[in-house]
């Protein structure tokens, strides 16, 4: 199989080509996720997707956790300011000894991750059982998320070198979720 991130970088690969690249990395992700929380007594996993680009994600992390409760997060980026804006939100009820695992495939500025995981910490999640997943990754962003929520454990397959002025990672791979949803 070719290189998942070679197809995801790829601006001209199609839809279709797209998605199953980020389902290879999104199935090789929650394999690693199952590893680590195995190990773990924990009562339930909660799956939540930030919306709308953490969908990409779910299908393969319920096929690897076909009994956790999905909740979801809706966010949208203002493009001025960087900053996100919620606009939905239906968690499950979350118990102090729940895994939250967090899924969202760029982490960028770490914005939509913070007001995330401020969302299921306030919902009743402990910062500790909490990880987030993500595809692409940039220094800033990363700093940014540790340095709000320095117990939650991130796993991201790439770790790109920055941001642009843009708040967008560099090199990237465009924006995902107009991508994987194809517009």
């Amino acid at each position: 199989m070719k290189d998942p991130f070679i197809i995801l970088r790829n601006r001209k690969a199609k839809t279709g080509e797209f998605r199953e690249a980020a389902q290879g990395v999104a199935s090789v992700l929650a394999k690693e996720v199952s590893r680590h929380i195995e190990k773990e007594e924990k009562v339930r996993i909660i799956l939540v997707p930030i919306l709308r680009a953490g969908l990409a994600l779910l299908p393969a992390f319920i096929e690897k956790f076909p009994e956790a409760s999905v909740g979801f997060i809706g966010l949208k980026r203002n493009e001025k300011t960087l900053k996100p804006k919620a606009y939905y939100q239906n968690i499950p009820k979350i118990s102090k000894n729940d895994v939250v695992v967090v899924l969202d495939p760029m982490l960028a500025t770490g914005g939509s991750a913070i007001a995330g995981i401020a969302t299921l910490v306030k919902a009743g999640a402990r910062e500790e059982n909490i990880v987030f997943v993500g595809i692409i990754s940039a220094p800033e962003g990363i700093a940014n998320l540790q340095k709000n929520f320095p117990l939650v454990r991130i796993l991201c397959a790439e770790y790109d070198k920055k941001l642009n002025k843009k708040g967008y990672i560099v090199p990237g791979l465009g924006d995902f979720g107009d991508r994987y949803f194809g517009n």
